[in-house]
């Protein structure tokens, strides 16, 4: 069994609780909304409509590491490659920068999208070296 099947996460259902249809949200205004409807159609795999609104927070925001971070996961599941790769690197970039004051969040975030760069570039996440130090 694939473990990384368990934790994929499925569309949700219109008549699920608490999943609200990003087509009858309210027009964002900010980075946050633009955020939270983008999040609402990449959930339900309507991801031109999801790229649509990362891209215009980012033009709001263009360190925001969340937007630049989704934008690419929007960009990987389209299977535009290399956009994704390129937003995946900005936001490593941008946490190297010290846009982030949250350094554990800086950390795992830099290893997520270090390792979607290393999936998309040679097919493998390859962080092993970071994430398992020998003992000696």
């Amino acid at each position: 069994m694939n473990l990384a099947n368990l934790f994929k996460r499925k569309p949700e259902k219109k008549d699920e609780p608490g999943a609200q249809d990003p087509n009858e949200m309210p027009e964002p205004n900010d980075l946050a909304g633009y955020i939270r409807r983008g999040w609402a159609f990449h959930s339900r795999g309507q991801h031109d409509q999801a790229e649509a609104d990362f891209h215009q927070a980012i033009k709001l925001a263009p360190n925001s590491i969340d937007a630049n971070y989704v934008l690419g996961l929007v960009y990987k599941a389209q299977g535009k490659k290399e956009q994704a790769i390129r937003s995946f690197k900005t936001v490593v970039n941008l946490i190297e920068a010290d846009q982030l004051e949250d350094k554990i969040r800086a950390e795992m975030l830099r290893r997520l999208a270090t390792g979607h760069v290393n999936e998309l570039s040679v097919g493998d996440w390859n962080l092993e070296k970071e994430i398992w130090q020998r003992v000696e």
